[in-house]
């Protein structure tokens, strides 16, 4: 075959090469790369072929030998780029389809998901943000986020965002921003994304419209001062009352007390006098008059026992709490100690197991627990040997203490009534009460941040629980 045209067709080939790489290179904005990089290859491999072959059938590639190694050279490079070309690709499409998982997961949720560069300016910003402000991802693009801040609430969002900066690169806030729909309450939380360096190359936030949520905090904290006011005025009137009940109280006694002893000294006179049928006739009148006596005395001191109560439960909104680590053991034994007379005229026993320490007030918790003890007490069943236990554990930050007795138990339907002020059991049974010991109990336990419940069943005893604040509470 003549060299002259071989060379000529060598390069035809090769000016088609050229070509075809001209033509990728002008539409590659239409492909991707790695399509681009795999079409050139296959190009690059399909003339190079036909040059090789043009030669062996021309017989001059043996003439030829350093410019055929140099295509056997270019064969393996050809195709490396072609392999090359196909691992992208691949790479691409799986990155492709992660990309739009997420991205569907981004479009189609109600949370708002933004990206700012380190200057704070939108690098992206999602459907729902668009949505809920009115404006496209194109127009807010470069665009920064502070102008839609609230005036008010600007300053702690730049101050809140400088946090950025520093260890552990986030922050929490909440703020007030101007939306489609007017001003909005959202909740933010931003993180730094950083690179191999340790340098901020974006800032990544998510947020959530919380404007109902506000609305129903701010209606719930103008019922709690409505209620703080109108427990506040119930128990100054509850006080007030009380106090102005002692002073007729102290009358009825008082002169009741004086006519009790004009009562007497008239007897003796009666009883002085020589005339039988005129003391027959005054005796009746004066049992009516001592019997009245004693009902209008019985009457006032019952009187006095409930004032006394009620001025004892309104005074526990106002006492002042110092709070301290309460040692429970030491004050249960120290309860016990004082108690001693009674639980031995019982024929009871109370046992005290280790109790964990709480952060709590000692005047108010030694009253609950004197309350709770002298109940249990009152309430042995004598058939049986009397046992109370006082037991306690800690956890989840609170300590729950338990005082167990095996005594006459409580009927069901009246568990939710014992707490209840002046509620009794048995009015007309041995033990006598006004009812005010629980009742207490439970008023203390809500100032204190605590609580108390009971399992009880009849002739099984009774178990309150009274739950307060661990002592390791004190520094968080």
């Amino acid at each position: 075959m003549n060299p002259i045209l071989i060379l000529t067709l060598t390069s035809l080939f090769f000016v088609l090469l050229s070509f075809g790489i001209i033509l990728l290179w002008k539409y590659q904005r239409y492909i991707y790369n790695d399509v681009f990089f795999i079409l050139l290859g296959i190009l690059a491999l399909f003339l190079l072929d036909h040059v090789c072959n043009i030669f062996e059938w021309s017989g001059l590639l043996t003439e030829m030998d350093e410019y055929g190694d140099f295509l056997q050279i270019l064969e393996p490079l050809f195709l490396g780029i072609l392999v090359y070309a196909l691992i992208q690709h691949r790479l691409r499409i799986h990155i492709l389809n992660s990309e739009a998982k997420y991205r569907l997961l981004v479009d189609n949720q109600t949370d708002l998901v933004i990206k700012l560069d380190p200057e704070g300016n939108f690098l992206f910003a999602s459907p729902s943000y668009c949505r809920l402000f009115g404006h496209t991802e194109k127009e807010l693009m470069g665009r920064s986020f502070l102008p839609d801040v609230h005036p008010e609430d600007l300053e702690k969002t730049r101050r809140e965002m400088e946090k950025l900066s520093l260890p552990p690169y986030s922050c929490l806030f909440r703020q007030r921003a101007h939306t489609k729909y007017g001003w909005r309450h959202f909740s933010w939380a931003f993180r730094v994304i950083l690179d191999e360096a340790g340098k901020s190359t974006a800032i990544v936030g998510m947020g959530r419209d919380i404007t109902d949520r506000v609305e129903i905090e701010h209606k719930q904290e103008n019922l709690l001062k409505k209620l703080e006011t109108k427990n506040r005025e119930l128990q100054n009137l509850v006080y007030i009352s009380s106090h102005d009940l002692q002073s007729p109280l102290v009358n009825i006694r008082g002169f009741g007390g004086e006519l009790k002893n004009s009562c007497q000294q008239l007897k003796q006179v009666i009883d002085t006098l020589e005339q039988p049928a005129l003391r027959e006739q005054i005796e009746p009148y004066m049992k009516d008059i001592q019997q009245a006596l004693y009902f209008i005395n019985s009457g006032a001191d019952k009187m006095h026992v409930l004032i006394e109560g009620l001025l004892k439960l309104s005074r526990i909104g106002s006492v002042e709490l110092t709070l301290q680590t309460v040692h429970m053991s030491a004050l249960i034994r120290s309860i016990v100690e004082s108690m001693r007379f009674q639980v031995q005229k019982s024929g009871g026993e109370i046992q005290i197991e280790d109790l964990p320490p709480c952060r709590s007030d000692l005047y108010q918790v030694n009253q609950i627990f004197s309350n709770l003890l002298d109940n249990a007490v009152k309430y042995l069943d004598s058939s049986r040997p009397g046992i109370i236990r006082v037991t306690g554990m800690e956890a989840n930050g609170f300590c729950e203490y338990r005082v167990i007795d095996n005594g006459i138990g409580i009927e069901p339907e009246s568990h939710s009534k014992i707490f209840e002020i002046f509620h009794r059991l048995d009015p007309e049974g041995p033990v006598k009460g006004l009812g005010l010991g629980l009742a207490i109990v439970q008023r203390i336990l809500d100032k204190l941040n605590g609580s108390i419940r009971l399992i009880s069943e009849p002739a099984r005893g009774s178990e309150f629980i009274v739950t307060l604040p661990a002592a390791s509470t004190a520094g968080a």
